[in-house]
């Protein structure tokens, strides 16, 4: 061991049931970060900042959608294909302007109301320009994922206040419904981005005049300001930025208050570690992770102060699967160097790969994965691997694009063997780990990080330690326990007179994440288990369920699993989603006729359990641990059918619901 990820703080840990206190040794040496350099504390004054530096550096692109080709399927559904034309850039100067105006329009329109205005829109780069706005009058955003239902959105933006609410033109259906349970909101808002003005949307346009004070296109907001504009009015670094919800897996959202100092906070401890592996002059980012989610909103952020440019997807629109023939996606587009993702998505992209390997003859296959193994092996030991990506892995890697050199992966945990093979495969991985309750990041990998199974050390701008958790047997004397952050990026509270928000925070300032951590021998933290998810089985055993499914998604057939386990079982079960693609795939492999009841056969499951257990056995897992049997639900889980949050969380009392007949038949067997 010649050198260690974090330190240990003098004068810490030792006894009471917690470990010592660690730190990043930049943190252990010059205290904790609280700001971007040079003293940047708000997040306009990142881009005021980034503005006198470079203003004709072009920032955001979008691409404009030339015509969508629509297919009619066998099963009566139809099908859109689009084509999109190349990346358009605003440049930092441009954005500016548009920034100016637009705020100083908006507040004209709540001009003695909340200062809150409610984003409901899917990323792109009109909610980027009115988040700026909104900050270039010292407002605060409320962030309502596009994906919430009439319940979520009306809680979010009734609670939070909110006195203007703007929404992408396909969403106003929605806003119509839930206008007499909004009643604080002044202003809607609506823009419509290049797919145009839906006809639904169209005619819920005049009820929602009809129940607003002010309803206006973004564009004649814009011209208002431009017509009255108004000085510029920044916030304090201590001021409010974000009443961000979280995504509601067991009930509805909570709104947790992120302070601009805290996002700033991130900003400088990305910054004092990602400088040597960015290319700031040409690097770009592919953003479509929702930008209500704390991970997407920092990390484009941190891009607007730094310079990288920042190209705008969408989920539909990434590959060329709903391109016109000839048309390539928005990675291939864009030729990412940075692309952020949670773990459903490499569980996807290694899905794919190991499909496509599947249909090549028993050598290549062969060669594919000793050629994993191999890059392993050499970039553990910093020895070239030219010769394996020009030769194994070209096609995988030019599929996104040629240029990616990081990955990111967030919001869950995510299997080993998926980091590992999307790290040979297609590029470095590295895994973070962060909470809404933190601005978003407390540890993450450094680049180069070869380690699999953690999540690195604490960012320079959190210290962090872990509580015994008694009645799970995870204990600070052995390295274990409830992860515990403290530092600058810690939120402000929940909104409202919330008990949870008061459980959260210690007296002395410390989060109490609900996560259960290790800490490596070289002082990195391992995310184990996750507290409210630990079931005890009937043997008094306790089982982690997200744990089990992180490791049981490395299998093939898995684009998605819920385990399941009670106090009458003595082994947990579990729901398998995959979409129907992937089973007609793997039923045609298997030489199984495929009939659409087939995901429902013994052969097939039988199938794909014998797969898991295979996983099993190769992740060590314990006999408690495997799965006693499974079910398949062939209809892809999404959050727009509910089943996933919006950031694509397991809901799991929807799964339940939804596949109640089939863990009955569980029930019977088990």
């Amino acid at each position: 061991m010649d050198w260690l990820y974090s330190l240990c703080m003098p004068g810490t840990g030792g006894g009471g049931g917690e470990t010592a206190t660690r730190r990043h040794p930049l943190a252990a040496a010059g205290g904790l970060i609280d700001s971007a350099p040079p003293g940047v504390g708000t997040v306009y004054d990142a881009f005021l900042y980034r503005l006198r530096v470079e203003p004709d550096k072009e920032t955001m692109g979008r691409r404009r959608v030339l015509r969508v080709v629509d297919e009619a399927r066998g099963d009566g559904r139809v099908w859109s294909r689009f084509e999109l034309g190349d990346y358009e850039w605003t440049t930092y100067r441009e954005a500016a302007q548009t920034t100016r105006a637009l705020g100083a329009g908006l507040a004209e329109l709540v001009a003695g109301g909340a200062p809150r205005v409610a984003i409901h829109a899917p990323t792109s780069r009109e909610w980027t320009l009115c988040m700026l706005a909104c900050y270039s009058q010292a407002m605060q955003v409320v962030t309502a994922y596009d994906t919430l239902g009439d319940d979520g959105l009306a809680h979010a933006v009734a609670e939070a206040g909110a006195s203007l609410l703007l929404v992408k033109a396909d969403q106003l259906p929605a806003v119509a419904r839930i206008a007499p349970r909004i009643r604080a909101v002044r202003a809607v808002v609506y823009y419509q981005d290049h797919y145009g003005m839906p006809p639904a949307a169209c005619a819920a346009l005049d009820a929602v005049r009809g129940q607003f004070a002010h309803v206006m296109a973004m564009d004649d907001v814009e011209a208002l300001g431009r017509a009255r504009p108004r000085d510029v009015r920044v916030a304090r670094r201590e001021d409010t930025a974000l009443v961000m919800y979280t995504s509601g897996t067991t009930g509805a959202p909570r709104g947790a208050l992120i302070a601009h100092g805290g996002l700033l906070a991130i900003c400088g401890a990305i910054h004092a570690l990602v400088p040597a592996y960015i290319d700031y002059a040409h690097d770009r980012v592919l953003s479509y992770l929702p930008l209500s989610h704390v991970l997407a909103f920092f990390v484009e952020t941190y891009c607007i102060y730094s310079g990288i440019k920042i190209g705008y997807g969408a989920p539909r629109t990434l590959t060329e699967a709903n391109m016109v023939p000839g048309c390539p996606g928005d990675i291939r587009a864009l030729r990412p160097a940075v692309m952020l993702g949670v773990p459903q998505v490499w569980n996807t992209i290694r899905a794919t790969i190991l499909r496509q390997v599947d249909q090549r003859p028993w050598a290549v296959r062969q060669l594919f994965h000793a050629a994993v193994e191999l890059k392993t092996w050499l970039v553990r030991r910093g020895l070239p691997t030219g010769l394996l990506d020009c030769v194994v892995f070209k096609k995988t890697r030019a599929a996104t694009g040629g240029r990616l050199k990081i990955a990111i992966t967030g919001g869950a945990q995510i299997n080993p063997h998926v980091q590992k093979l999307v790290a040979a495969a297609v590029c470095p991985m590295i895994h973070g780990y962060g909470l809404t309750e933190a601005s978003g990041l407390v540890a993450v990998q450094i680049p180069g990080d070869t380690t699999l199974g953690n999540v690195g050390p604490p960012v320079p701008s959190v210290e962090m330690k872990l509580v015994d958790v008694p009645e799970a047997g995870y204990f600070a004397r052995d390295g274990r326990g409830e992860v515990c952050v403290r530092g600058p990026s810690v939120f402000q509270g929940y909104l409202g007179d919330d008990p949870q928000a008061r459980e959260a925070v210690t007296e002395d300032g410390w989060l109490r994440t609900g996560d259960i951590g290790e800490w490596t021998p070289r002082g990195q933290l391992a995310i184990i288990d996750r507290r409210k998810n630990l079931v005890k089985l009937v043997s008094g055993e306790y089982v982690a369920l997200e744990a089990l499914e992180s490791a049981y998604s490395s299998s093939k057939y898995v684009t998605n699993i819920c385990v399941v386990a009670d106090a009458h079982m003595a082994r947990p079960c579990a729901i398998v989603n995959m979409d129907p693609a992937a089973v007609a795939h793997w039923a045609a492999e298997a030489r199984l006729c495929a009939a659409d009841d087939v995901a429902d056969s013994r052969p097939f499951r039988e199938m794909v359990y014998g797969d898991l257990l295979a996983v099993a056995r190769q992740c060590r897992l314990q006999r408690q641990q495997i799965l006693a049997d499974i079910r398949i639900d062939p209809d892809l889980w999404t959050p727009e059918n509910g089943m996933l949050t919006a950031a694509s969380k397991l809901r799991r009392a929807a799964i339940h619901k939804r596949n109640a007949k089939r863990l009955q038949e569980i029930a019977a067997v088990v």
